[in-house]
């Protein structure tokens, strides 16, 4: 769950902040799905689980959770194809009784997705009102993977059910994970990076800029997890709180509750400062960029008529259709992918191919 990256994520939080100062990078309030009810698991505090403690009861992990502010806890329940035996039909019943809503936290690594799907349904089948899959640099590369799990779980829980991807935060780091699978048509509901300030040794602030514009260009709501490993500050719990509710998102999770010190859930607790809304820096895409923001936007491109091949690279091919595009919408037709584009795009449903033969072949 924790990651394990920093000296790249450091030159990219420079250079973002260089470009910020110089206005050379446009802001926006990037366009993302609709806020969710008050009554959905995901919106206000969650706390994560890692290891059920042998000698607690549901009654006492529920009371701990409500003394910290948290209404949802994500208990581990499978590690890959194999379910953890400590998500249990009397554990999830008990944790609900005593009014903890519970979602069931699966690790996938994506060497059997059909296996990993049938961990996370049997979750379900033991009383989770959602499921949160964690899944991060195993998946690299594995699109068709990635695509079968996604269908195998819908098929088997309807597209209603909730479920969100706790993934890598930084999409510009990771350029072969398919977010565009996890969270495209059919995918998951909710986008919730690991934001781990602490681990990566930048600010609370630094950390979700470098995150959030990136993450918003999928159009899910964001919900983002934080640390409470690690001994963090009370204050940079407060922050982290309080920039989740700037930057518009319906709530916050806090990776977890076993390694959690008392004064780091008391923070929980506290009531959350107000903030002025944060707007959302957008990435800007030149040709010659690769990965999967760019098979994002090929799909969209294609889904408004351009008929590009999807393979993850920003070539002249896809300068082409974007400046086609961008002039159809009264856009500047410059062939560059800013937030002005990307709102536009984003009105679309994106045109997701099969990935049965592969990765995105990067040379297109």
């Amino acid at each position: 769950m924790r990651g394990r990256r920093h000296s790249l994520w450091v030159r990219t939080l420079g250079l973002t902040a260089a470009l910020l100062a110089s206005g050379a990078v446009a802001t926006s309030s990037a366009p993302a799905a609709a806020i969710p009810a008050a009554t959905s698991p995901f919106s206000g505090t969650a706390l994560w689980i890692k290891q059920v403690p042998s000698q607690s009861t549901p009654q006492a992990l529920a009371a701990q959770a409500t003394q910290s502010g948290a209404r949802t806890l994500f208990v581990k329940a499978a590690d890959g194809s194999t379910p953890d035996p400590q998500f249990t039909p009397a554990l999830v019943a008990g944790l609900r009784a005593a009014g903890v809503s519970v979602c069931g936290w699966t690790f996938a690594y994506g060497q059997s997705p059909l296996g990993e799907a049938a961990a996370a349904v049997a979750a379900v089948r033991s009383g989770a009102q959602c499921l949160v899959v964690d899944a991060e640099g195993q998946y690299d590369k594995l699109y068709g993977a990635a695509q079968l799990f996604v269908s195998s779980l819908r098929s088997q829980l309807g597209p209603r059910f909730p479920i969100g991807l706790a993934g890598q935060a930084e999409v510009l780091q990771h350029p072969t994970f398919p977010y565009s699978v996890f969270l495209g048509p059919g995918g998951f509901d909710f986008d919730m990076p690991q934001i781990y300030w602490r681990e990566l040794g930048v600010s609370v602030d630094a950390a979700y800029a470098a995150t959030i514009g990136s993450n918003a260009i999928y159009g899910r709501p964001i919900v983002p997890v934080g640390q409470i490993f690690g001994a963090p500050a009370p204050t940079a719990l407060a922050r982290f709180r309080a920039l989740a509710r700037a930057y518009g998102s319906p709530g916050a999770s806090f990776f977890d509750l076993d390694a959690a010190l008392p004064e780091a859930l008391a923070a929980l607790a506290a009531p959350v400062v107000r903030l002025a809304r944060r707007p959302v820096v957008a990435p800007t895409l030149h040709a010659g960029a690769d990965g999967d923001e760019v098979v994002w936007a090929q799909e969209l491109l294609d889904a408004a008529g351009a008929h590009l091949p999807v393979g993850g690279f920003f070539g002249a091919q896809t300068a082409r259709a974007l400046a086609r595009f961008q002039a159809r919408h009264r856009l500047r037709p410059n062939g560059v992918l800013g937030p002005a584009t990307w709102r536009a795009l984003m009105r679309l449903r994106p045109r997701e191919p099969s990935w049965a033969g592969g990765p995105p072949d990067s040379a297109r």
